[in-house]
């Protein structure tokens, strides 16, 4: 891990990858690295990989359990639209028809 810090990480000219090869290491590597050495994977850069991978798609599911809630939640409030421009509409109807009741 050391090495691919400072070989690889060093090397990395766009300070988006680093932060990002940070974070790989920080979140997805440091607290697999039991797992990761457990691993029967011939390489560490597979065992690298696939623990990248999984923390992926770790974020991914959370992001669309995330976006799943806010939709639900969108769609709670355009039926609560519609159903307050009914109401509107039948108020302004009401309305309508009592000043035209009232034209002589």
């Amino acid at each position: 891990m050391s090495e691919l810090k400072m070989e690889l990480q060093a090397a990395l000219v766009d300070l988006g990858h680093k932060s990002a090869f940070d974070l790989l290491l920080k979140e997805a590597w440091n607290s697999e690295q039991a797992a990761m050495g457990n691993s029967t994977l011939p390489t560490v850069c597979d065992k690298l990989n696939i623990m990248a991978a999984i923390h992926n798609r770790k974020l991914i599911a959370s992001l669309v359990r995330d976006l799943n809630e806010k939709q639900s939640t969108i769609e709670k409030l355009e039926e609560k639209i519609v159903s307050l421009e009914d109401k509107l509409n039948q108020e302004i109807k009401k309305t309508r028809q009592v000043a035209n009741e009232r034209v002589p």
